[in-house]
């Protein structure tokens, strides 16, 4: 087997990971934690009040595969700056 052909495909990914891997970009994705449709973990040590977000890849291939019959229905202020 050649290693240079091996790809270990991630459980988690971090969300420039995410975005990097589907397409949709970061802001799109926290819009898509944020209203449940992906599955996500901050991961944090103890004590620390800030820590990694995490992305579930087959969350996020589920919710891409929901739109194959239809649009894969994304938050409307998804890409919207507030006024």
């Amino acid at each position: 087997m050649n290693e240079m052909n091996d790809t270990i495909m991630p459980e988690w990914l971090t969300l420039e990971g995410a975005a990097r891997y589907c397409g949709l970009s970061t802001r799109t994705l926290e819009s898509l934690v944020k209203d449940l449709h992906v599955v996500s973990s901050n991961v944090r040590m103890p004590g620390k009040s800030r820590g990694r977000r995490l992305l579930k890849r087959a969350s996020l291939d589920a919710f891409i595969e929901s739109g194959i019959s239809g649009p894969a229905v994304i938050p409307m202020n998804v890409g919207r700056e507030k006024q």
